[in-house]
């Protein structure tokens, strides 16, 4: 036997065990049974019938808009030069990332998005340029990547796991989806469609039997469905999905580094196929590994086509690997990723690293993609609660203040080595905000026959239809500053339904299920602290559904709900078994996680590093003039031995490094006694 074969046969071997000791551990983990419930299929109501009046996210929006876009465009100079290369317009092989076409095609369907909320002819012209050079440089059959076009046009499809193609032309489908919603024009979305029909007819049951080493198409497929009602796109979807672990694609050289190559085993010589989620058949992963982007965007694939299909094949797994994540390798910022095995991707259970935590903002987008179908298929409001938590702390954290500067990782301590950039490389991070921010009123409301849902607290006005009729709804809040939410009905005629408001589980003394976070101060938050009125009478007894206080009655132009959350500054502290948290706490007001800068704080890192900070000693300000107007929390704490008092001031996670660079803290030393 060849070292190689003796080697996969080892490696084999022990992944078996492991994944089925893990695969029964993990399905005790506070299994909810969900698996076992129908799939509920409620529809998220589109950013497009949403405008959004929000003092929170619309300035970040407008600064997407007016900076982010234009930036992220120039920046992508050297992409589109790829595509003038593959038209013939320019010679030159292609230049930089591999993956750049899809940065182009996130920055499109980014800026189509905000064409929705606010309609710019200078952009749209500029778009509808871009969108003339890269179908000039789609082939005759629909193959569209510059990498081989450019390079050598005979290699397509050579190596699908790594090369991108596949993730690429998901990308574009998206883009031209969104383009097509937005515009009303065909042009990108006929490339789109070409390219699928191109990918349908080599992929495929005995066809070509491969997967794309970053999953992306499988969620891209399923827009393309939506948008044309072609079940060819949801059928190809699914076959992308399950052929993940197929083991006659197992070979000896894919589960173990080949033999005589003294650098096989380093990351970027080789990966596991666990790295991309192709290590089992994906109903038999029941636990989160591998490259957490990947990962993400594969679980929003299986959500998609379970809320498609209704098929509930996949649920039992999407369910185990949620909760693997919440209640063993989530960061309490909400991100996922650490450096454990230089692999952007899930570390061991509850080795949750501070200063080398990777989060990097794609996988915060993707959990937001993911939780958000979550959501629709079970009606649950913990996974809306888990979107909250992410796209406050860890996702926004990814782009600065001024919108033209970013994070590619999302670490929870700083040395003072961090840095925003104009652009990284891979961009994939810079581009992912872009798209990201605009699609912002697509996650507060749901639908579902006679029920409309309150996902999120964003200020805006939407029209909704629901029991046949078109509703219009007004929501006045300062949320995530303010507690107060306003909720103003305004339908035709008195009309039916009931309607499910999301109760955060930070107000209800538990942030997420499963342990991993916990409350130590001395003044929680429950229940009876939520206050909800209907035209300003209090309900005296919430009537809570999955997390949602539902509230069923013939509304009436001019019926009103107010909801009240208790926004008093929290203490957190994490599991005993995660190391890096032993005697320590986070501050978190409603959805915000805090950290302390050096900027606000330079005693503190100079002389005072590692005071205690109190069980009550925390107080909330608001200050207008910093950072574009932030509440901060206002902390005493006590240096060990010296009985010395230090004031020091902790600002909103998502907001720092937006000054001076300088250290950071996200988890602070704690002492029960005040």
């Amino acid at each position: 036997m060849k070292p190689a074969q003796f080697l996969f046969y080892v490696h084999l071997f022990i992944a078996n065990s492991l994944f089925a000791q893990l695969k029964e551990e993990t399905l005790l983990l506070f299994d909810n049974g969900q698996s076992k419930i129908p799939v509920k299929k409620i529809e998220e109501v589109s950013y497009q019938k949403v405008t959004l009046t929000d003092k929170f996210w619309e300035p970040k929006i407008d600064k997407n808009r007016l900076i982010g876009i234009r930036s992220a465009l120039k920046e992508c100079a050297s992409s589109m030069d790829n595509f003038d290369i593959a038209s013939g317009k320019k010679k030159g092989k292609h230049k930089g990332n591999i993956a750049g076409d899809s940065d182009v095609y996130k920055v499109i369907q980014g800026a189509a998005y905000a064409l929705s909320n606010t309609p710019d002819p200078e952009l749209e012209a500029i778009l509808d340029s871009l969108i003339d050079r890269i179908v000039a440089a789609q082939q005759s059959d629909g193959y569209l990547f510059t990498y081989w076009i450019a390079n050598d046009l005979s290699k397509k499809w050579t190596d699908v796991p790594r090369k991108h193609e596949l993730y690429c032309a998901g990308h574009l489908m998206e883009a031209a989806v969104a383009y097509f919603q937005v515009t009303g024009k065909r042009k990108l979305l006929e490339a789109a469609i070409l390219c699928a029909d191109h990918i349908g007819s080599a992929f495929g049951p005995n066809k070509r039997v491969e997967t794309s080493g970053h999953p992306e198409i499988e969620l891209a497929l399923i827009k393309l469905y939506k948008v044309t009602g072609e079940k060819k796109y949801l059928d190809l979807s699914t076959f992308f999905v399950d052929e993940r672990g197929d083991p006659r694609r197992m070979t000896a050289e894919k589960v173990a580094p080949p033999d005589r190559d003294p650098n096989a085993n380093t990351p970027q010589r080789w990966r596991p196929p666990s790295y991309m989620q192709d290590h089992l058949p994906v109903t038999q992963q029941y636990y989160a590994v591998g490259h957490a982007v990947r990962a993400a965007y594969l679980y929003t694939a299986m959500a998609d086509i379970s809320m498609e299909t209704k098929e509930t094949k996949y649920l039992p797994a999407l369910d185990s690997i949620w909760n693997d994540i919440v209640g063993k390798k989530l960061y309490i910022t909400g991100g996922v990723g650490t450096r454990q095995f230089h692999d952007e991707g899930f570390g061991s259970a509850y080795l949750i690293p501070n200063d080398r935590a990777y989060c990097e903002t794609c996988s915060s987008i993707g959990l937001t993609f993911w939780n958000r179908r979550m959501t629709g298929l079970y009606g649950d409001a913990k996974y809306a609660d888990l979107v909250e938590l992410t796209m406050y702390n860890a996702a926004i954290a990814g782009v600065s203040i001024s919108g033209d500067r970013f994070f590619y990782t999302n670490p929870l301590e700083s040395q003072g080595k961090n840095k925003r950039n104009t652009w990284d490389d891979p961009p994939c991070c810079p581009s992912n905000i872009v798209r990201f921010l605009p699609e912002i009123g697509s996650t507060i409301y749901g639908k579902r026959d006679k029920e409309i849902y309150i996902n999120q607290f964003i200020a805006n006005k939407a029209k909704i239809s629901v029991a046949n009729q078109e509703i219009n709804l007004n929501m006045e809040t300062g949320y995530p500053w303010e507690g107060s939410v306003s909720l103003k009905i305004d339908p035709e005629t008195p009309v039916d339904f009931a309607m499910y408001i999301r109760i955060p589980g930070w107000a209800q003394n538990q942030l997420l299920p499963g342990g991993l976070y916990h409350y130590v101060d001395g003044e929680p938050n429950s229940g009876k602290s939520v206050i909800i009125k209907v035209n300003g009478s209090r309900i005296p007894k919430i009537n809570m559904v999955n997390g949602y206080a539902v509230i069923k009655r013939k509304w009436k132009k001019g019926d009103s709900v107010e909801l009240a959350l208790p926004m008093n500054p929290r203490l957190i502290a994490g599991n005993s078994r995660i190391a890096d948290t032993h005697g320590k706490v986070v501050i978190m007001r409603g959805p915000l996680v805090y950290c302390i800068e050096e900027t606000d704080n330079k005693k503190y890192f100079e002389e005072g590093n590692g005071a205690m900070l109190g069980p009550v000693a925390v107080t909330p300000e608001f200050k207008t003039d910093l950072l574009n107007g932030i509440w901060v929390i206002n902390c005493k704490v006590t240096v060990p031995g010296k009985k010395q008092e230090m004031n020091i001031t902790a600002i909103p996670y998502y907001a720092w490094c937006n000054r001076e660079q300088g250290q950071m803290k996200v988890w602070l030393p704690f002492s029960q006694n005040d």
